[in-house]
């Protein structure tokens, strides 16, 4: 049986601990304490200050290289696409200083912009692939080949709308914009046939949770399908798709992980992209398909400049 002096030596334990914890705490441990936790603060402090002051400078070494690209731009184009006639096409969620860059862009190389058509998300909804699959039929008639896939005869459809004149290409603009759930709706009226198309995409959308960034278009998009549908819109035209390739879902990925017969530009929203545009058209107008910027897939920084 525990006694009362066990209980009174126990109590006096406890006690004593609590009174040099006080004096401690109130004492040297609170100076160290302190000076270590004032230390910490004002490393942390001087490290985002670090930070901060290296992004103002990467900010601006960013800026300061758009502005020399932009001005080398304009002793590099003028002339490269003269006498050409281009098509934008802008896909969904493609941003408008991004379409109005490459726009600018294309305008300095000489060529005139001769409209401008918006994609609807229709083209590549995975709950209306037998829809598209079934509607193509409809075009067939007014195209000199025919694509087998569905979503390319669509896409040979648009180009023909876009560089013909006459009454196939009147039947197929029409086609595409019918229904009340159109394929293309029409932001610019053509004002006539186009030698050229160039194809705007979205940037890529990062995940908020970390994880590997998605493409702006929703879970109900195939890429597949947008991939198909611009392959057959290169086959009937000078077709150059500028977009995104960061995630393996943006349109630019796509086509280049199917290997398409299709002249890409990624990093829309740079500089470089929107330079790179007209001398990407320029190159595959003389022959040479090819994929440019600076991710996955790319086979050079920029397109060749012809002498």
């Amino acid at each position: 049986m525990i006694d009362f002096r066990y209980h009174l030596v126990s109590l006096i334990s406890v006690f004593l601990a609590l009174a040099v914890g006080v004096v401690l705490g109130a004492g040297p441990l609170q100076n160290s304490l302190g000076t270590a936790l004032n230390d910490q603060v004002t490393s942390l402090r001087a490290d985002r200050n670090d930070l901060q002051t290296r992004l103002e400078q990467t900010e601006t070494a960013v800026n300061e290289r758009d502005e020399y690209i932009v001005a080398a731009a304009d002793s590099l184009l003028p002339g490269r696409l003269k006498d050409q006639r281009v098509a934008v096409v802008v896909m969904p969620d493609a941003e408008s200083g991004d379409i109005d860059s490459v726009v600018t862009e294309i305008e300095t190389a000489g060529a005139t912009v001769t409209g401008r058509v918006n994609l609807t998300t229709a083209w590549a909804e995975t709950a209306r692939d037998s829809f598209r699959s079934t509607y193509s039929g409809q075009f067939s008639p007014y195209l000199d080949a025919v694509a087998a896939d569905g979503n390319a005869i669509l896409g040979q459809g648009l180009a023909t709308a876009l560089t013909t004149e006459g009454d196939n290409a009147t039947a197929l603009m029409e086609l595409l914009t019918a229904s009340d759930t159109p394929l293309v709706t029409v932001d610019a009226q053509p004002s006539g046939p186009a030698s050229m198309i160039v194809v705007v995409g979205p940037r890529t959308v990062a995940a908020s949770d970390g994880s590997e960034p998605t493409a702006a278009a929703t879970p109900e998009q195939d890429a597949a399908a947008w991939t198909s549908a611009l392959t057959g819109l290169a086959s009937k035209a000078t077709t150059v798709v500028v977009g995104s390739a960061d995630a393996k879902a943006d349109v630019v990925s796509a086509l280049r992980a199917a290997k398409a017969p299709v002249t890409t530009v990624d990093s829309v929203g740079q500089a470089t992209a929107a330079v790179s545009v007209p001398l990407a058209l320029a190159a595959t107008a003389a022959g040479t398909v090819g994929s440019y910027g600076f991710d996955d897939g790319a086979d050079a920084i920029i397109p060749p400049v012809a002498n």
